[in-house]
């Protein structure tokens, strides 16, 4: 890779710095507004991408490792991970949604990748988050329930029975097709074995007529095949003891004990809360 020139540097930045890997000491000075990290072992194929020429870019697997050994929470890693495997972005300072995009990458295509990074720092801790992320988040809200509700308890999660995100569900009649007016629709989250789908209502996306009876007609023509729809509202799940309210009433429709948890286990629950409804920070 060519020395990057300041005038280089100026172009890609964003924020005011711009973090580059180095493999000696001897290149680890700061100018420019160029950060430079010493990394000095050998990087696995599929580590960078082209960004222009002569302008390399950590790939989304490689971002996931490194950020790994910085992120410090394991859920923070985590909800990297279904960042990175969602179909949602955020604009350059981290914080404001910024639309929908395709995946970058995918959690077989993370767990191949450092299949290939055994011994290089964050591999560890990427390894465990690894373990919850899960492919197909469409948003930071859907995010938040696949992680609080997936996750284990000694992660603060509440260790609901595995469920799928975005499952895709086709309308065999033709009087659902015309009701959705779709032929197939797809389920934000769904506990399959027992038919209960969680639908997340968005303030923003349902403020018109139109979309809000686009909603109600896909969720009436689920429930014409036999699925429990339950509607989520960020409102639902703004405080932990509505979120209290809303497991309880999951757990009773799955027909799932209402455990107690230790004093300990409620301050990881308080935790895991507190860092995914806070919209104003930063992500990355």
């Amino acid at each position: 890779m060519a020395e990057l020139r300041p005038e280089d540097a100026a172009r890609l930045l964003h924020d005011g710095k711009l973090d580059v890997l180095v493999p000696s000491p001897t290149s680890r000075n700061v100018s420019g507004g160029v950060i430079r990290h010493l990394f000095s072992h050998g990087l696995p194929e599929g580590s960078l991408r082209m960004l222009a020429p002569d302008v390399l870019i950590a790939s989304p697997e490689l971002c996931f490792l490194l950020m790994s050994d910085t992120l410090g929470m394991p859920c923070k890693i985590v909800e990297l991970g279904f960042e990175l495997c969602g179909s949602y972005a955020f604009q350059p300072d981290g914080k404001q949604p910024a639309g929908s995009r395709p995946p970058l990458t995918s959690v077989g295509g993370l767990s191949a990748y450092l299949d290939r990074c055994p011994g290089l720092r964050g591999y560890a801790k990427a390894r465990a988050a690894l373990r919850w992320v899960m492919d197909g988040s469409a948003s930071p809200m859907e995010t938040l329930l696949a992680m609080e509700l997936g996750m284990p308890k000694k992660l603060g999660g509440r260790g609901f029975p595995p469920f799928a995100l975005n499952r895709r569900i086709a309308l065999p009649d033709m009087h659902l097709r015309r009701l959705a007016r779709r032929s197939h629709v797809y389920v934000d989250l769904l506990f399959e074995g027992a038919g209960l789908c969680l639908e997340f209502d968005s303030y923003e996306h349902h403020a018109g007529r139109v979309e809000y009876d686009n909603t109600q007609a896909r969720a009436n023509a689920l429930r014409a095949l036999g699925y429990s729809v339950n509607s989520i509202t960020f409102g639902q799940v703004r405080t932990l003891g509505r979120f209290d309210d809303l497991v309880w009433s999951l757990e009773t429709q799955l027909d799932l004990r209402h455990r107690s948890c230790s004093d300990k286990g409620r301050a990881r629950q308080r935790e895991l809360h507190a860092l995914l409804v806070n919209t104003s920070r930063r992500r990355f």
